[in-house]
């Protein structure tokens, strides 16, 4: 669905609101390219190494990519729901539209790996297959529980998005009472925390062993990487920048720039220790990046850019189902069955025609299978249950009984 929505009615006396009944089809588009930075990442760590094995700089790189799509999601979701929020919106329905919106295709996708799993004889302990399923998985620093290949792995951005959603009405109330002129120091402590977190990751215990992609100690990498609370704070700056915007405070960064912006950061990133973590380095640049996207749609003396054209959009709507089935494809397609890693024998396609085909099999089969989970589940569900009952035309004539 395109993201627009009605004018909302000033918090702030004196503020100047942006005009928000325009629609932002170039945020649709932009989150087509967050869930496939994670799909480049999952296909390229796994088929890289094949054909060479010494390119340390662009294995990290591509590690890097998947972790930049998911802070890509956290940020443009902070911004998205405050963009769509409305003043008359109640917590249970705001929490209703959130669960129709994962829930199901996160259930169809566990269900499908818990059986494949059954079926390639890889056995899913109850505690991990309850703990994906309850999207609890974050809160237990269990390097087995976070890694485990045969699970729906990527689901675990899922647990943190879960406590986004708890607390968001409480959050934008909070914030919304942030005076205009101050949102941007609000914006500088937040993006201030980000950068903290990295040495509160140091002051913690050295325990859990190493985690083998990036050398870390798995305690402090689950800490920054993996911990609800931690996470919530890209969140926030989404939701603090989005105020911004449509408080008439934005900076007005041409979009072009907002665009190349995060390729510095990205690059410097396989040049930085990994105990910084990837989370302070991109924040800022993706949260200006998706303000900008959203400023460029607004202004209409510049027209839409180019991720809200129609096929951009129609990419945009499929993502989440792109990011829940990927994997499912990676672990038990192609890759999966020819990687040694895996259990497979020896033998796997070893040359670059041969990685590069097996590649853009692998990603067509994920965009096909994620049309048909977001035509046959998520378009439906959220059509019939994520919308208030429509009343009936006796129910409309007939007074409310505190009012008879």
């Amino acid at each position: 669905m395109t993201i627009h929505r009605p004018v909302a009615t000033p918090d702030l006396p004196g503020a100047v609101l942006v005009q928000r009944a325009q629609k932002l089809p170039s945020l649709t588009g932009l989150r087509f390219f967050a869930a496939f930075l994670v799909v480049l990442a999952h296909v390229g760590v796994n088929l890289l190494p094949r054909v060479a094995p010494d390119q340390v700089f662009a294995f990290r790189l591509l590690h890097e990519a998947g972790a930049f799509g998911v802070s890509f999601f956290f940020i443009l979701s902070g911004f998205v729901l405050t963009w769509v929020a409305r003043d008359d919106d109640s917590v249970g329905r705001f929490w209703r539209r959130r669960f129709f919106k994962i829930y199901p295709n996160h259930l169809v996708t566990v269900l499908a790996a818990l059986l494949l799993a059954a079926a390639a004889g890889h056995a899913l302990t109850a505690r991990d297959a309850s703990a994906t399923l309850l999207l609890v998985q974050t809160w237990i620093p269990d390097m087995k529980l976070q890694f485990n290949l045969w699970s729906n792995t990527p689901t675990w951005s899922l647990s943190c998005e879960l406590l986004f959603y708890l607390a968001f009405p409480w959050l934008l109330k909070l914030l919304r009472k942030i005076p205009p002129a101050r949102l941007w120091p609000a914006f500088g402590v937040v993006y201030a925390a980000i950068w903290a977190v990295p040495l509160v990751a140091s002051w913690l215990p050295k325990s859990g062993g190493i985690h083998p992609g990036t050398g870390q100690n798995w305690f402090s990498m689950w800490f920054m990487t993996f911990f609800p609370p931690v996470r919530m704070l890209e969140f926030v700056l989404g939701i603090v920048v989005a105020l911004i915007v449509v408080n008439g405070r934005w900076i007005r960064l041409p979009f072009a720039v907002a665009l190349v912006f995060p390729l510095v950061p990205f690059v410097a990133m396989g040049y930085m220790p990994s105990e910084l973590g990837f989370v302070a380095l991109t924040a800022l640049p993706l949260a200006f990046l998706v303000a900008a996207t959203a400023a460029a749609d607004i202004d209409s003396s510049s027209g839409r850019t180019w991720l809200g054209g129609r096929t951009m959009v129609f990419l945009g709507e499929i993502s989440f189902a792109l990011y829940l089935v990927h994997w499912l494809v990676v672990v038990y397609g192609w890759i999966g069955r020819t990687s040694p890693t895996w259990g497979a024998k020896p033998g796997a396609p070893s040359t670059w025609p041969e990685v590069l085909g097996l590649a853009g099999l692998t990603i067509a089969t994920s965009l096909v299978l994620a049309w048909l989970l977001y035509v046959l589940v998520e378009r439906p569900v959220m059509r019939r249950w994520s919308r208030p009952r429509a009343p009936r035309a006796d129910e409309v004539l007939r007074p409310a009984p505190d009012r008879v």
